[in-house]
């Protein structure tokens, strides 16, 4: 008699209810509609999503408090034995600790809610999905039916776009469920676990229908030329056939079943290889083949990103015991980033979540964090090797896949953040968690614990209405910068108004008062624009652009010495800004320094040898009079290294008119 028959056996005899079945699939299927929230009034999508995913968790919290007779009697004791359960737990709480060492603690609130979310919903999945094992080949067909509505909705959305623009631009834009296109990627990715055993457990139609699932999500991923979930879907299929073969030894129909499962991967290669042929892109989007061989060190998103890791060890070098704080890393990594960026760009994320969480909370914190995915891997591992329960065993081998899926997206990439990848990391944690042995105990206190668990939802859930109600906020002054202050949605007065009462940063980590600076800046209310932007400098003073608009309200007072200085100190700050070059240069040549001009100039294209950087500085030059025989080799000099731009060589044959118009006129003078 196996451990599940045991455990509800003993809930019978101590009278205990089970959950209805239909509440478990209403819960799943809400859960699961995560992935199509609408988001046109937020910045961010992932901010109604995370309100979504904590009022799910206090709706449910409450249910249960109030049916606390349909909990499995050992539950607690269960929490008890779990070492992933409280790994994780502790790395919840040490995010927490890095509030003391902090430079922006509304930060750290803003990210440990998100975790707060996380860790009370995989305790509602443990009390949803304990001794329920009887549900599971139900619970993969919901997750297989939600895949194909996700992905069959981006194909139609795919159509749509291309019938309006180029296949290309479309191409481009297959993010309308997650906003990001290697986010779409991951995450529909890790569900293809799920639609593998579906198929393998499943005749007739119903077979028929799933494989038809599996070719829509595989050609959805390969659209996306995600080369994360590449790795993953390649990772996928040799660990299931492995075990596949193994568990129903190699005889023909097994071969035969692993063929029926490669079908559509081998199909779906052939269906978007000819989708790219018709885009006609020179990049992402040319051939599966060619994004494949950009898996290498030599591609030039790849080395990004190894310069970005590099950047966060540095940033762990520096703070290896406390880190900088969670969700500091998008402020404090800024200044090690100012040769990488252009213009006002930064990278938000590590693109690898261990090592943000390293660079943010600290070595240790990092390493427990880890720990869960290795902890997770190896557990499962072992019951595929030694349990003689198939139904534990199918379990063990879909959290294993997940848990290969959502280490490969946390190498490259942040799925921490994103809470439709997290919905899934959760679920990793709880079927490992409950796919164990049963506990006779009988425990009593369960309608205390879900008191704190009520209490901490509601808690989360206040905070992520704050942050919604932020994020839109911030969608508006995106609108406003968007159509250059043309919109008109806030004034500096109204923003200040409504400034969040505890966030004082925008997701793109840019400070709420910099951009009331801003606002009061473009009223020509300078005094007010410069009692923010000096409020500014003390959140985030890193890029450049609070100088940038100092040395605007310099300029327009008439205080060109002080704009010099900080059009300046923000070039220098930011020598990959084009627009800070420009202003600079500008100011060098009226205060007469062409020194400055080529010192800048030099500067700028040792990071962004672009033709705007040598017509910007030849045409400060020849404002300034610099020698013309010097400013037609500078000019020279960049038409050789950038022959295909027009604008150089005719600005060397303008100097060359303008000079033989002087000389002419010189001669004119004097009669000749």
């Amino acid at each position: 008699m196996n451990s599940y028959r045991i455990d509800n056996i003993l809930n019978e005899v101590k009278g205990a209810k089970k959950i209805p079945d239909y509440i478990i699939y209403v819960f799943l299927s809400l859960i699961l509609f995560i992935d199509f929230i609408p988001h046109s009034k937020s910045i961010d999508l992932l901010y109604p999503q995370f309100l979504y995913f904590s009022i799910l968790n206090l709706v449910f919290g409450v249910y249960l408090y109030i049916n606390s007779n349909t909990i499995s009697i050992d539950i607690i004791s269960i929490f008890k034995r779990s070492y992933v359960l409280k790994f994780y737990a502790l790395f919840v709480i040490l995010c927490g600790v890095s509030y003391f060492n902090a430079k922006n603690q509304t930060l750290i609130l803003e990210k440990l809610v998100e975790f707060i979310v996380a860790f009370c919903f995989i305790i509602n999945l443990i009390v949803l999905l304990k001794n329920r094992i009887d549900l599971f080949y139900k619970i993969l067909f919901i997750i297989s039916i939600s895949a194909f509505f996700q992905a069959s909705y981006e194909i139609y959305n795919l159509k749509k776009l291309s019938s309006e623009s180029s296949l290309s631009t479309a191409l481009n834009s297959m993010v309308k469920t997650t906003g990001n296109i290697n986010i779409l990627a991951s995450g529909l990715t890790i569900k293809i676990p799920f639609i593998l055993l579906a198929i393998t457990a499943s005749k007739g139609l119903k077979r028929l229908f799933l494989n038809l699932v599996l070719l829509i999500v595989t050609v959805t991923v390969f659209l996306t030329a995600s080369r994360a979930a590449f790795i993953s879907m390649f990772l996928i299929y040799v660990v299931y056939i492995i075990y596949y073969l193994k568990t129903n030894s190699l005889k023909k129909s097994s071969l035969l079943n692993c063929l029926i499962l490669l079908t559509p991967l081998l199909l779906s290669i052939f269906i978007v290889n000819a989708i790219f042929k018709k885009s006609n892109d020179e990049g992402r989007f040319v051939s599966l083949s060619n994004r494949v061989k950009q898996i290498n060190l030599a591609d030039e998103s790849t080395n990004a990103r190894i310069v970005i890791w590099k950047n966060s060890l540095q940033i762990i070098k520096k703070n290896p015991l406390t880190g900088v704080g969670l969700g500091n890393y998008k402020v404090e990594s800024i200044p090690y980033e100012k040769t990488l960026d252009n213009d006002s760009s930064i990278s938000l994320h590590a693109h690898n979540d261990f090592l943000e969480i390293m660079a943010e909370t600290g070595i240790l914190n990092g390493l427990i964090y880890m720990s869960i995915f290795i902890f997770i891997f190896f557990i499962n591992l072992m019951r595929i090797k030694r349990s003689e329960e198939s139904n534990a065993r199918a379990i063990s081998i879909l959290a294993l896949m997940m848990v290969l899926v959502y280490g490969v997206d946390s190498f490259f990439n942040f799925p921490m953040f994103r809470p439709i990848m997290l919905v899934f990391f959760c679920f990793i944690i709880a079927l490992t968690i409950i796919n164990t042995e049963s506990d006779v105990q009988v425990e009593t206190n369960k309608n205390k614990v879900y008191l704190v668990l009520i209490a901490l939802t509601l808690t989360t859930t206040y905070f992520a209405f704050l942050d919604y109600k932020t994020s839109n906020l911030e969608h508006l002054i995106k609108n406003d910068i968007d159509s250059s202050f043309i919109t008109n949605n806030l004034t500096g007065d109204e923003l200040v108004s409504r400034l969040p009462n505890y966030k004082n940063v925008l997701s793109t980590a840019e400070s709420f008062d910099e951009y009331v600076g801003i606002y009061y800046c473009n009223e020509k209310k300078y005094d007010e624009a410069m009692k923010y932007f000096s409020k500014a400098d003390k959140i985030n003073p890193y890029f450049g652009r609070i100088l940038f608009y100092k040395m605007i309200i310099s300029n327009a007072k008439g205080n060109i010495d002080s704009a010099y200085i900080y059009a300046k100190k923000a070039f220098y700050m930011r020598p990959r800004n084009l627009n800070f070059y420009k202003m600079s240069t500008q100011f060098a040549r009226a205060k007469n320094d062409n020194q400055e001009i080529l010192k800048e100039h030099q500067l700028f294209i040792k990071y962004r040898n672009i033709p705007d950087a040598w017509s910007v500085a030849a045409k400060q030059l020849q404002k300034g009079n610099y020698n013309s025989k010097d400013l037609l080799d500078f000019i020279n000099l960049g038409a050789a290294q950038h022959p295909e731009d027009s604008t150089l060589i005719q600005l060397g044959k303008n100097i060359l008119v303008d000079n033989y118009i002087k000389e002419a006129q010189n001669y004119l003078n004097v009669k000749k």
